[in-house]
């Protein structure tokens, strides 16, 4: 007798099938740990995303023992859609399911009744019209509280803002897993470069986020605190155009020993833009690694950071400089924010954090207790000195600029 393909083995005979749309970075920084942590609880598990050709890197984020579905995109939203709706029905009728998770609120309109009769999973994802900043979670609410009403739908949702924004606008019950970072990012120890290093990066190319950190750096490049600028992840060629008129450094990788190696060499973690869509994985990872983390007060930033005490929430390029100037002059207070993130990246963004909020959501029952390995609190050899960085920054050009929640200079 033919052996069945190992996707449609498991516990109960079932499968999981994450139905995604078009996946993007703020979808895979949570599908990465999620499928790992599933598969080491011998879920099986199944993926159905629309091929895209940019989505190499971010499919490498997914755990490879599960089973992975790309669906052609048709072209045309209706087109498109329907396609796609049709391969998710004729996926989940193949296998027995155990669960269908909807990333995402197209997948929740097209193929919400895609498996009747089985557990169903929504999660928003930093989906438009949720967030405070819009009118969804104000008027259209009782459309979606419709939609999960009418299915049973479950919400696992992956930011605190959001919960709430979905709660205002549903009354639906939900489960907060916010997305996990990876270990190395608790166990690479800090080795602050010689001179000031601010540090940013990211798993997209973000051209208003680029664009403002190289803003940033021409304008503090005009102080005579040598600093220097990196940022970490994967561009296109414009970006990077921008990067090197600007003196920036770049690493391009997508590997986290390497991103987490070269984050511990920075003084400041800044993430330039108030645009954040989606869990703000790099902030978090920097605050594992202890780095002071210096944002611009998003709501999804907001989430992560208590102003002045686990990190800095800006608003105008005035305070980030003055931020920036304080930080590179004081030892101690760098250190200070730097554990202060740190431990609250502990308390909630370790591995085994993730896995038992994640297991608890899918009412499956918890792993055996782990241990978090990380390195000790950073002693000041391994940190660099203090400058005068407060009076050197005084007389640059600081004129403030407040940023509107498009991200336009106001």
């Amino acid at each position: 007798m033919k052996e069945p393909p190992p996707w449609q083995i498991g516990p109960q005979g079932g499968t999981l099938v994450h139905v995604v749309g078009r996946l993007d970075a703020g979808v895979a920084g949570f599908l990465g740990p999620a499928t790992t942590t599933l598969a080491e609880a011998g879920i099986a598990q199944c993926v159905v995303w629309i091929d895209a050709p940019d989505q190499a890197g971010l499919l490498e984020r997914l755990d490879p023992r599960v089973e992975r579905r790309p669906v052609a995109d048709a072209g045309g939203v209706l087109r498109r859609w329907r396609v796609f709706a049709a391969h998710v029905r004729r996926i989940v009728a193949e296998r027995r399911v155990r669960g269908v998770h909807l990333h995402g609120l197209a997948p929740l309109l097209w193929t919400r009744r895609a498996a009747p009769g089985v557990p169903v999973y929504f999660s928003p994802h930093a989906a438009p019209g949720l967030g405070p900043r819009s009118a969804w979670g104000l008027r259209p609410g009782w459309l979606l509280k419709g939609w999960l009403a009418a299915t049973g739908q479950r919400a696992i949702v992956t930011m605190l803002e959001e919960a709430a924004a979905l709660h205002r606008a549903t009354q639906a019950p939900m489960q907060v897993v916010e997305n996990a970072v990876p270990v190395v990012y608790f166990d690479t120890p800090r080795r602050e470069a010689r001179h000031p290093l601010i540090v940013t990066g990211g798993r997209g190319d973000d051209r208003r986020a680029v664009e403002l950190f190289v803003q940033l750096a021409v304008l503090l490049s005009g102080s005579q605190l040598n600093l220097s600028f990196n940022w970490i992840g994967r561009l296109g060629p414009a970006s990077l155009a921008q990067l090197k008129a600007a003196n920036v450094g770049y690493v391009e990788t997508d590997d986290d020993g390497v991103i987490a190696t070269r984050l511990a060499a920075g003084w400041i973690y800044l993430a330039p833009t108030d645009s954040a869509t989606g869990f703000p994985t790099f902030v978090a990872a920097a605050m594992a690694l202890g780095l002071p983390c210096l944002v611009l007060g998003s709501p999804e930033h907001s989430d992560l950071l208590r102003d002045g005490e686990t990190g800095y929430l800006c608003s105008t390029e005035l305070e980030v400089m003055e931020r920036i100037g304080r930080l590179i002059d004081e030892l101690p207070l760098r250190r200070q924010i730097g554990q202060a993130g740190r431990r609250e990246a502990q308390r909630r963004f370790s591995p085994a954090r993730f896995r038992d909020a994640l297991l608890a959501a899918y009412d499956l029952p918890p792993a055996p207790p782990a241990v978090l390995l990380g390195h000790d609190e950073q002693t000041d050899e391994h940190l660099g000195g203090a400058l005068d960085a407060s009076a050197l920054l005084r007389g640059l050009d600081s004129r403030p600029a407040r940023y509107a929640t498009d991200g336009s200079e106001v």
